[in-house]
């Protein structure tokens, strides 16, 4: 377009100056203007395709992320069934001291002892009902077998392989998410408050204490204690059906006294405690299980499903082929518009689960290595979108460049020249997308995720937002979107070419 304008607004200035120099003689007066080639003309043209999806099951995703999950819940919409548990080692800052050994408070042998110790899962949201009695089993984990950090765990990993099998550190216990123990203003005034606490023995806390004394060294930073004292524990949902509840931080304290003086000069004795949480710096896995209804699965269903933790994906195929035969099969591809429209609930619940906040797009084959390799959306093979209200859909407002990625792609994997008519590029085509390994050539998937974001004020003072990180989204959610087999589904393209 800007060329066919530049040449119109010279052949305009052109015009003008013929009028203006009337002087000339008629043998001159048309050279330039002569010789100028003719003005380029676009033409644009629009069409509409039809889109087949289907749901995907998908039993393990990245577990790269410190949102975890505890309990199980059945989604009242699909009857779908998610059980979540979680592995999580425990942070210790840097060079941490205790109390000078001859401070401490010792027992009739000279060696230190803990008062107590326990284990504080706190949360700040949860799923379900409040009132709900779950069952729970922790269990310390093995320093033979240590979740490294430069591993990578997904959601289908086997606690049972870094548990320790000999130790008698666990417990088990039933809770409900509101605490009837406590008082329900406490309880209702802080999300802090909200936690299931753990006894643990007193011994594990003692154990800890005198590793400390016996090698310091091992408390020099997170390393060395996980990989000698605290490997971390395994909190495994062990019964109950009715509630999730999403981990904020998991503490394991241990409780202790030693002698002190007070601000006077006298000899007191104080009450201490070593808190460790489950942060960033060190590994929490979520281990996740799904039982989807084969309903939910079926490809003749004429919509398809996205859900998270783990759950379902949905793959969509694009026309490509149609898109780009005949005579568009030179066009330039202007823009590729697709949305996916939500269906609302069939039942009203007040424990229906959320809508799943934002989608990727992805090629197939890349749905998870997008992920592995820390990747963000280009806007040429992977695209995200925010679910929208208004529309009551997601969508991705221009996937041309993808288009145009799978078409010059099958071109060179089938070797289509642009001398070949139209039979011969089609028999090649067919020869191609005949091979096992280009199957999904022009398919793409649609996963739940949880961007994440920076902002910063630009150099006019207006807040920006940059997309910084792309994972998996660990939340209960759910949503049943346009689609299935039926082509209800449409991706409208705007094309371009020029005409002389």
């Amino acid at each position: 377009m800007r060329k066919s304008f530049r040449l119109l607004l010279l052949g305009a200035c052109l015009l003008l100056s013929g009028h203006l120099f009337t002087a000339c003689d008629d043998e001159t007066a048309g050279i330039g203007t002569d010789v100028m080639p003719g003005i380029d003309i676009v033409s644009v043209d629009t069409a509409t395709y039809r889109v087949n999806s289907r749901s995907i099951a998908i039993d393990s995703v990245l577990a790269n992320t410190t949102e975890c999950h505890l309990g199980c819940i059945v989604d009242p919409e699909t009857r779908a069934k998610t059980s979540c548990s979680f592995l999580a080692q425990f942070h210790l800052m840097e060079n941490y001291k205790f109390p000078e050994l001859d401070k401490m408070v010792l027992d009739n042998t000279g060696r230190p002892f803990a008062d107590s110790c326990d284990i504080r899962i706190f949360f700040d949201k949860y799923y379900g009902d409040s009132l709900t009695t779950m069952k729970l089993l922790v269990q310390e984990l093995d320093t033979n077998k240590v979740m490294e950090e430069n591993v990578r765990y997904y959601t289908s990993l086997k606690p049972e392989d870094y548990v320790n099998r000999e130790t008698v550190y666990k417990k088990s216990l039933t809770y409900t998410v509101n605490d009837m123990s406590r008082d329900q203003t406490d309880t209702d005034q802080s999300k802090n408050y909200r936690s299931i606490v753990v006894r643990m023995p007193a011994a594990y806390g003692t154990f800890i204490l005198r590793k400390y004394y016996e090698n310091p060294d091992f408390f020099r930073n997170s390393y060395e204690f996980i990989h000698h004292v605290c490997p971390g524990f395994y909190f495994k949902n062990e019964g109950g059906v009715g509630s999730m509840v999403n981990v904020q931080i998991s503490t394991l304290n241990v409780y202790f006294r030693y002698h002190d003086k007070t601000t006077a000069g006298n000899d007191t004795i104080v009450e201490g405690m070593q808190r460790l949480g489950a942060t960033e710096e060190v590994i929490q896995n979520t281990r996740v299980e799904n039982r989807i209804p084969e309903s939910m699965l079926s490809e003749s269903n004429p919509y398809s499903y996205v859900k998270s933790p783990s759950g379902i994906f949905t793959e969509a195929t694009l026309p490509v082929g149609e898109i780009t035969a005949g005579e568009h099969y030179a066009d330039t591809i202007n823009s590729a518009r697709i949305s996916f429209r939500r269906f609302n609930n069939a039942t009203q619940n007040k424990y229906n689960l959320n809508i799943p906040a934002t989608l990727l797009m992805v090629r197939k084959g890349q749905e998870f290595k997008f992920f592995d390799d820390e990747k963000l959306p280009d806007n040429t093979e992977s695209y995200i979108s925010t679910y929208s209200s208004q529309y009551n859909a997601y969508i991705f407002s221009n996937i041309s460049q993808l288009i145009t990625v799978m078409k010059n792609e099958r071109d060179a994997g089938a070797g289509v020249t642009p001398a070949d008519d139209e039979a011969t590029r089609n028999a090649k085509y067919a020869a191609w997308e005949a091979r096992k390994e280009n199957k999904d050539w022009n398919k793409v998937m649609l996963i739940p995720v949880a961007p994440e974001y920076i902002t910063s004020t630009n150099a006019y003072g207006y807040l920006t937002k940059k997309l910084v990180r792309v994972r998996n989204d660990f939340s209960l959610s759910s949503a049943r979107i346009e689609g299935g087999p039926t082509g209800n589904l449409r991706l409208s393209v705007i094309y371009s070419r020029f005409a002389k």
